[in-house]
C-alpha cells in the first residue's frame, strides 16, 4: 500500500497527465493486482504491457501509412486519367480543325487555283511576281479503283524563287503551311545565287490533298 501511495504522489509530481489514467477505476484495480505480485512477475508484466503497447502503436502507424498510401495512389490514378481526357480532346479539336481544312481544300479543285494561292502567298512574304514561278500539275488520284468509293487527290505545284533571303524564304513557307489551306511542303531545294551574293534560288514543291465527294 506504501509503494501504491508514493507511485500516486510521483505521478503528481512528475506526469500530472497521467493522474487521469491513474485514477480511472480498471487502470486503478490492474495496478493494484500488480503491486501485489511478486517483483518477478511484475517485471514480465510490465515488460508485456510495454511491448503491447509498441505493436498496437506500430500496427496504427502502418495502416495509416497503407490507407495515406491508397489516397495517394488513387488521387495519382485520377491525374492520369483526366491527363488521358484532355489529350484525346485536344487529338480531336487537331483532328476536327484539319479535316475542316481538307474540306475546304475542294476549292483547290479548279485549274490554277493553287497557283493564285501560292503567288498571293509570295506577294504576303515581300516576294516580287518578277521573281516567282509557279507550274501547277494535274491531279492524281491515290484512292482505291472503286468509282463508288471517295478518292483522294493531290494536286501539285512547282514553285521557283529566284534572288530570295531567308527571311522571305521563312515567311513564305509559314504562309503556305499556316494558311488557309491544307498545304505541305514535299520537297525543297536552296541554292545561292550566282550573280549576288547573300541571294539565294529555291525550288519549292508544295502538295494539297483533295477529297471528292461519292459518286452515284
Amino acid at each position: 500500500m506504501e509503494n501504491t501511495m508514493k507511485i500516486k504522489e510521483w505521478i503528481n509530481e512528475k506526469a500530472p497527465w497521467l493522474a487521469i489514467l491513474y485514477e480511472n477505476k480498471y487502470f486503478s484495480a490492474g495496478y493494484e493486482k500488480l503491486a501485489g505480485l511478486p517483483p518477478e512477475k511484475q517485471k514480465k508484466v510490465v515488460t508485456w504491457f510495454v511491448t503491447a503497447s509498441i505493436s498496437i502503436t506500430l500496427l496504427y502507424l502502418i495502416t495509416s501509412y497503407v490507407s495515406l498510401w491508397s489516397v495517394s495512389s488513387g488521387t495519382d490514378d485520377i491525374y492520369s486519367m483526366n491527363n488521358m481526357i484532355l489529350q484525346y480532346q485536344k487529338y480531336r479539336r487537331d483532328k476536327s480543325e484539319e479535316l475542316q481544312l481538307l474540306n475546304r481544300n475542294s476549292q483547290l479543285a479548279p485549274t490554277g487555283q493553287l497557283k493564285q494561292v501560292l503567288l498571293k502567298a509570295a506577294g504576303a512574304a515581300g516576294i516580287s511576281p518578277r521573281m516567282i514561278q509557279v507550274e501547277e500539275r494535274a491531279e492524281a488520284g491515290v484512292g482505291g479503283g472503286d468509282s463508288k468509293k471517295k478518292e483522294v487527290k493531290i494536286k501539285e505545284s512547282t514553285v521557283s524563287l529566284q534572288r530570295v533571303n531567308l527571311t522571305q524564304i521563312s515567311n513564305y513557307l509559314k504562309a503556305i503551311e499556316y494558311g488557309t489551306y491544307n498545304l505541305s511542303v514535299s520537297s525543297i531545294k536552296i541554292i545561292n545565287d550566282e550573280k549576288l551574293r547573300g541571294y539565294l534560288t529555291v525550288d519549292i514543291t508544295v502538295m494539297a490533298y483533295l477529297f471528292e465527294g461519292d459518286e452515284g
